[in-house]
């Protein structure tokens, strides 16, 4: 949008650009936690599923081990990590891409440089929150 003027249209027509372009994608990555809690029913399910029907434990088997081995705390540390990453993936790029300057040639290299920080940022965080959080 950078490339073609359309963020500066925006600014011209009085809308506040960065607020209109990277909000909504903050907002939608705020409810990420909730696919990854269907995801870990969905895993606990699946794990029930091949258990019982692999006849490798009785259904009261697997539900008296998942209770046993069930720690609360490690369904909020995934929430945290997922509300984290989820701000993260919704955030570098749309820095990289709302200040890119040049081309079409500029596009590639931005989108580039966006996931390559994305990346290291997310490694540097997990490496943070697991300390913080596990540690």
């Amino acid at each position: 949008m950078r490339v073609t003027e359309q963020i500066d249209a925006l600014e011209v027509m009085g809308v506040n650009s960065i607020n209109y372009l990277v909000f909504p994608k903050i907002i939608a990555m705020m409810m990420y936690p909730f696919a990854v809690a269907i995801a870990m029913y969905v895993g606990i399910l699946g794990g029930w599923v091949a258990a019982v029907f692999g006849e490798f434990a009785p259904s009261a088997e697997f539900t008296k081990g998942l209770q046993i081995d069930f720690i609360p705390f490690h369904v909020t540390y995934a929430m945290i990590k997922t509300l984290v990453f989820a701000f993260v993936i919704a955030t570098v790029p749309s820095f990289h891409g709302y200040y890119m300057k040049g081309g079409a040639l500029e596009v590639g290299k931005a989108a580039t440089t966006s996931f390559v920080w994305t990346s290291v940022v997310i490694i540097i965080l997990n490496y943070t929150l697991t300390q913080l959080l596990l540690g």
